[in-house]
């Protein structure tokens, strides 16, 4: 099984990118690949308590793990604005992952 990290740095609102990257994610899902979205910069306010954070909730239901940079949360006010389920964590977190436990990165 592969494992895949997306790691996106929009927000829904402004640009179609994160729809993207939720219907890759779903569909290497779907082909049973181990599937992460790392959400940093303005890319946090897609978890945010709303239609598109609805659709991530979605995706968390069918195994698509959610984290977000805890600095990029803090500095948008997005502290218990989130949808439930999204694991927030320090950006060395990223660099583990990247190194360590995913095999394919993509940054969008």
């Amino acid at each position: 099984m592969t494992s895949l990290l997306m790691v996106l740095s929009k927000d829904p609102y402004t640009t179609e990118t994160p729809d993207l990257v939720l219907d890759i994610g779903l569909d290497a899902t779907a082909k049973g690949s181990d599937v992460a979205i790392y959400l940093v910069e303005d890319g946090v306010t897609a978890a945010r308590k709303s239609e598109f954070g609805d659709k991530l909730a979605a995706a968390q239901a069918k195994g698509v793990r959610i984290f977000a940079d805890d600095k990029a949360v803090l500095s948008r006010a997005m502290t218990g604005k989130m949808i439930n389920g999204v694991e927030v964590k320090e950006i060395s977190s990223l660099l583990d992952f990247i190194m360590d436990d995913y095999e394919r990165v993509v940054w969008f």
